[in-house]
């Protein structure tokens, strides 16, 4: 009798035990065995307007249900910026559905800071009986669109500079700006000796989209045998046109103005 009792109380420790340890282990990874929920996508890359932005982040399920289900999520410490600057929804599965969403809006423009990046860590807070299946957290990298119109044109030339022409034309194929020869050019500057130079240009675009061209009249790009120029057209932090050395006769890029 005394050895059944012992054997009882074994039974009974071990079950108490047991219900900690799943307690403890809410988020553990899907095994097969038990219902689970996840992020199908683990990072999220956002910019955001001035208007704001709402984000569709997908989640799936291993299970249907005959009802919606809904889970909760926790922002990770870890994250950057502000709670203002985003609110989040709920985390929602349809009935008779594996795969359901989470959407985040991101807004508070005015206070955002031009060229900075912040990050929103979110983690799956899952009760008991739900453990993680792909992703238990999703990351969105977010920051404020730059509104740019003031952009540099840097020219690294070769040993025959005379040979460069380049213009920017828009949508429909018009020239709106134009250099040739390096002559009558928009608030242009060079520094430097010649051969290799540098040349900056400076100017303003309305909004729109744009094509930039650069042509060489040898058929070689800015490259001479022994120099190896380059080009970038940039506004602030954005490149939108970029190349060097060799590129023939021609060489074209498109590119938009806070599109």
């Amino acid at each position: 009798m005394k050895n059944i009792k012992l054997i009882l109380a074994s039974l009974v420790i071990m079950a108490f035990v047991g219900c900690d340890q799943e307690d403890a282990n809410i988020n553990k990874v899907y095994d097969g065995s038990q219902v689970g929920v996840g992020f199908t996508a683990t990072a999220t890359s956002v910019v955001i307007p001035e208007e704001g932005i709402t984000v569709t982040v997908p989640v799936q399920s291993t299970t249907t249900s005959t009802e919606a289900r809904t889970y909760n999520v926790s922002v990770d410490e870890a994250s950057s910026g502000s709670s203002a600057d985003y609110s989040i929804g709920t985390l929602t599965i349809p009935a008779g559905e594996f795969d359901g969403s989470l959407d985040v809006t991101f807004g508070n423009f005015d206070n955002l800071q031009d060229a900075v990046s912040y990050e929103l860590i979110l983690n799956l807070d899952l009760p008991a009986g739900v453990s993680v299946v792909g992703a238990g957290s999703t990351t969105f990298n977010y920051l404020k669109k730059l509104i740019c119109n003031d952009l540099n044109l840097t020219i690294v030339e070769d040993a025959y500079a005379d040979e460069r022409d380049w213009r920017i034309t828009d949508s429909t194929g018009a020239i709106v700006i134009q250099c040739s020869d390096y002559d009558d050019c928009p608030g242009g500057a060079a520094s430097g000796s010649i051969p290799a130079a540098t040349y900056s240009y400076d100017f303003n675009l309305p909004d729109g989209c744009y094509t930039f061209t650069i042509t060489d009249s040898f058929g070689d790009g800015i490259f001479d045998g022994n120099i190896t120029g380059s080009y970038e057209l940039t506004c602030s932090i954005i490149t939108h046109a970029i190349g060097e050395g060799n590129f023939g006769s021609e060489a074209s890029t498109d590119f938009c103005v806070n599109q």
